[in-house]
């Protein structure tokens, strides 16, 4: 087990680092605690999902870019990241329908069919090895 520093705990660089990124009532995520013991890998991290997710030069929808975060979470058999790519995606799309129904198709590794259209398809290519 990877032993973390909560928020409550934090001082110096690492609290300064989590209050950056903390969400309501302090909260930090548990992906990005892992990172407490070494603060700079937490900023590195950020650095990383801001530029993949949040670019101005990304002309891929954020929620779409949160789905393959869903299927390459999926494909890694990382529950929690398949929640937080999850919910990402049903806050973006604002579709409850939709956002299920493709994390129904994803699951049942179905991405060669609906809900995915014909251009999304081979954004899919990655592939369990």
């Amino acid at each position: 087990w990877i032993h973390t520093i909560p928020y409550d705990e934090a001082t110096g660089h690492l609290k300064e680092v989590y209050d950056r990124i903390k969400g309501p009532d302090n909260n930090v995520d548990n992906i990005m605690m892992l990172h407490s013991l070494r603060p700079h890998t937490m900023e590195g991290h950020m650095a990383i999902y801001k530029y993949v997710l949040h670019h101005s030069n990304n002309r891929v929808p954020k929620w779409f870019l949160e789905t393959i975060g869903v299927w390459v979470s999926l494909l890694n058999c990382c529950s929690y990241c398949v929640e937080h790519h999850f919910q990402g995606l049903v806050r973006l799309l604002n579709d409850d329908k939709r956002s299920q129904a493709i994390r129904v198709a994803l699951e049942a590794g179905r991405i060669d069919t609906e809900p995915f259209e014909e251009h999304q398809k081979p954004l899919f290519a990655i592939q369990k090895y």
